[in-house]
């Protein structure tokens, strides 16, 4: 016979195994519809870059964001891999605390449509609209959502400054059909509002470096994490041309005590090793 408490050790364990086999119902119950969205989300991707109408781009690309931001409201988001959906740019900061989804289209004249969706780990999510079409950014000026120059984002390095963690980003973005543009910017967020731009760099006040150059030519910029040092291609001026191209030496800005300090010249022990990439990592940046 069971005593009293044994009784109560059976009820606990009872109990305690209905938790586990609640949470794990919930936690399959949750993959299962994120794999769905994911599935659904495919198909939209593949029907916007199909497309031959602007009107349709844009119905299709409205069913994306509004189907994005249902989809990454379930907890199982920040985690999920979203493998299958090539072209979406997904990357996490460099202290897996914020996730940036990025991706675009080309409109029926050529101009580019930016789309961005940035993830916290605090849950928080935050969805850029380019309203405008895409321009480059006045390095000397704040930016807010509203008013977003539109930007594919392949890095993101966390800073902490006067006490609040910023972000400082690497993106890539299309002017023209002659003339891209690479950028080094500044994330904040304040009570759910985020800005660009921040006064971290040591050269003429700026918030932010945005360097436009020849779309028949590439731009290296990435992070050097060994060094701390972001590396960017030297970019003259060729002949009358008014595009700026990049040549094979080197500048950065290397982050010292949370502010840039600018370096005129980068040199590399073993260059080909070094040497930073071109590309961003997640394939939407077109080869030039």
């Amino acid at each position: 016979m069971l005593t009293p408490k044994g009784f109560y050790s059976y009820d606990m364990r009872r109990l305690f195994l209905a938790i586990i086999l609640g949470c794990t119902l919930c936690s399959l119950f949750s993959a299962t519809k994120i794999s769905r969205d994911e599935i659904l989300l495919k198909g939209l991707f593949g029907r916007l870059y199909k497309a031959s109408s602007d009107s349709v781009r844009s119905i299709l690309n409205d069913s994306i964001c509004h189907q994005f931001s249902v989809t990454l409201r379930n907890d199982s988001s920040f985690q999920y891999a979203f493998d299958s959906l090539a072209y979406l740019g997904k990357i996490y900061s460099t202290d897996h605390k914020l996730r940036i989804y990025s991706w675009n289209y080309i409109s029926d004249n050529g101009d580019y449509r930016f789309f961005s969706y940035f993830q916290f780990a605090t849950k928080q999510l935050i969805q850029l609209v380019q309203n405008r079409p895409c321009y480059l950014p006045d390095e000397n000026k704040m930016i807010t959502a509203n008013n977003w120059y539109g930007a594919l984002y392949y890095n993101a390095i966390p800073i902490n400054r006067d006490n609040q963690i910023q972000y400082i980003l690497l993106g890539w973005s299309h002017l023209s059909e002659s003339e891209n543009f690479k950028i080094i910017d500044v994330l904040s967020l304040k009570d759910s509002t985020i800005t660009f731009g921040a006064p971290i760099f040591n050269t003429e006040n700026r918030l932010r470096i945005a360097m436009p150059y020849s779309s028949a030519h590439s731009l290296a910029l990435q992070y050097d994490a060994k060094r701390s040092l972001f590396i960017f291609n030297h970019l003259h001026e060729e002949g009358n041309k008014d595009k700026k191209i990049p040549d094979e030496s080197f500048s950065g800005y290397q982050l010292v005590n949370d502010k840039l300090v600018y370096k005129e010249e980068v040199t590399f022990d073993h260059k080909e090793e070094n040497q930073p990439r071109t590309k961003v990592e997640y394939g939407l940046e077109p080869n030039k």
